[in-house]
């Protein structure tokens, strides 16, 4: 029996068994995924991100590389991206709503740039790069799993078109269009 880190969240453990081809019922208690561990570790197909059980371990007793912000970080990060997109989608107008210099602007969007898991600061980082008073383009820092799941829906959006299908009307099948 080992240890695991407390900074490995219950969904991170189910993501990282699922990479490897080990299925956890996500309505488990964490306590009852880590008391379950090494049987779920005895069932694992090994992949290129971790090649064997001596590194799997390894992984687990150490704390995790994803940044969590607590909830008063988490406010203030969102709270200065609606900032900046406010300020953005006011065609970068200075008042005392938004920002009073374009120098305030960027150094609240370095500040909340490494946060790029976050939507909020996504977007804020892609509206102050298309703004006419950019200082320098910021672009956030983004984890790999955030990132894949962003490539994928971005493949699946690119794949999905709609088709028009034309019928022909016949009298007993009328084509009715009405307008609310």
């Amino acid at each position: 029996m080992f240890l695991i880190d407390k900074s490995h969240s219950k969904k991170d453990l189910i993501e990282l068994f699922k990479s490897l081809k080990v299925f956890i019922d996500k309505t488990l208690s964490k306590g009852r995924i880590v008391n379950d561990i090494e049987i779920y570790i005895d069932q694992c197909f090994y992949n290129d991100k971790i090649k064997n059980k001596s590194e799997l371990v390894e992984y687990l007793q150490n704390p995790t590389t994803k940044q969590r912000p607590n909830i008063q970080e988490k406010n203030d990060i969102m709270y200065k991206s609606k900032r900046i997109i406010k300020y953005c989608n006011t065609h970068c107008e200075l008042s005392d709503l938004t920002y009073p210099t374009h120098e305030d602007v960027y150094n609240d969007i370095i500040l909340i740039s490494k946060w790029g898991d976050i939507p909020s600061v996504r977007r804020a980082c892609r509206l102050y790069n298309c703004s006419p008073y950019v200082i320098s383009h910021v672009n956030p820092v983004i984890s790999p799993e955030v990132k894949e799941n962003l490539d994928n829906n971005k493949i699946l959006k690119q794949t999905f078109l709609t088709s028009l299908k034309i019928r022909v009307a016949t009298k007993e099948n009328p084509i009715i269009v009405s307008f609310d």
